[in-house]
């Protein structure tokens, strides 16, 4: 199979595909658009397919002989947000033609490199033993789409999942198919302290649940070095801290939030246990109470490359590419909840 001259065949289509979809881009679960680009293709391909409601597009390209079912996938939503039009360097070739939405995360490069895949797949399809599963999810940026889209993929069935992200800083050609983690598994955490309110001339009559939670955040900046495992990464960090409203009135509550996020699932319910049980140190020792708003739960969906997958794609990509396509690179630390 010459799939560099299938590359190049295909390469101006590719690109056309990427760039509309970047000029018209659609947020979380309001993709019709995309998803009439994306049906559009595969009827030409002869592909088969079906519309997940809420979820996405499954296509299948059923090889001629017997064998193993390979997803692979690609998503489709932009983010909410006005893009610039120039970049680091000059003006942007293409810009989203709204200014609710823009693709800054790359989903109109995967949704056109899986597209792509499928012209290829199709043609080299006498040679296919199996079928390739494509899967294009639904509102991935704020998970509202995978799970119908999961629930039917699991009904057809498949014997392992490819997934391609693009990395604005990973060099120009290079691909990364380094095994094991490779994005967070992530708990988000919202709490509210409860004190005792006061005036600041008598401090001692109130329970601040301000000094409660400078109390805590300092325990849990240590954490790092007193409990947690330091051969496996881990990063928190508290994004929003909310309480009183006069310099001279000590607040009777105050709200924080914030994320933790891990490679490693044991990490992670490790920091849970550490979170919980600092916090109610704390709370003890400046007589306070607290409240989960959101209770910290490990989601351990972290993105792995699995090792024999990662080494069937390093030899695939060295057979067609080149072993100096290859590169190393190191777990990001973002999360894909």
């Amino acid at each position: 199979m010459d799939i560099n001259r299938f590359v190049s065949e295909i390469e101006d289509d590719v690109i056309a595909i990427r760039r509309d979809l970047h000029m018209h881009p659609e947020i979380s679960m309001e993709e019709e658009r995309t998803i009439e680009v994306v049906t559009r293709k595969l009827a030409e391909l002869n592909i088969d397919y079906e519309v997940i409601p809420y979820g996405g597009v499954i296509g299948i390209i059923k090889g001629e002989r017997p064998g193993k079912s390979i997803i692979l996938r690609a998503d489709l939503d932009a983010l909410p947000m006005k893009e610039a039009t120039k970049n680091l360097k000059h003006n942007k070739v293409v810009v989203s033609k709204y200014d609710h939405a823009a693709h800054m995360c790359g989903h109109d490069g995967h949704t056109a490199m899986l597209l792509g895949a499928a012209q290829i797949l199709t043609k080299s399809k006498h040679k296919l033993n199996g079928n390739v599963i494509l899967a294009f999810e639904q509102g991935e940026e704020n998970g509202k789409g995978i799970y119908r889209l999961l629930k039917r993929l699991v009904e057809i069935g498949a014997d392992g999942v490819w997934g391609i992200h693009l990395k604005n800083d990973l060099p120009s050609g290079k691909i990364s198919v380094d095994p094991g983690p490779r994005m967070a598994g992530v708990f988000p955490f919202n709490v509210k302290i409860k004190g005792k309110d006061g005036h600041g001339s008598r401090p001692d009559l109130a329970a601040s649940p301000i000094d409660c939670f400078v109390d805590f955040y300092q325990d849990l900046q240590a954490a790092r070095l007193r409990s947690l495992n330091p051969f496996e990464p881990i990063t928190y960090s508290i994004g929003s801290v909310n309480g009183g409203s006069s310099p001279n009135v000590i607040p009777d509550e105050i709200k924080f939030s914030g994320t933790a996020r891990f490679l490693h699932e044991e990490q992670g319910e490790k920091m849970v246990q550490e979170f919980t049980r600092l916090l109610e140190a704390a709370c003890q020792k400046n007589n306070c109470t607290f409240e989960f708003i959101e209770k910290p739960v490990p989601i351990g969906l972290f993105v792995y490359n699995e090792e024999t997958c990662a080494a069937i794609a390093e030899q695939a990509i060295t057979n067609v590419l080149g072993k100096t396509t290859l590169t190393n690179y190191p777990a990001w630390m973002a999360s894909e909840p």
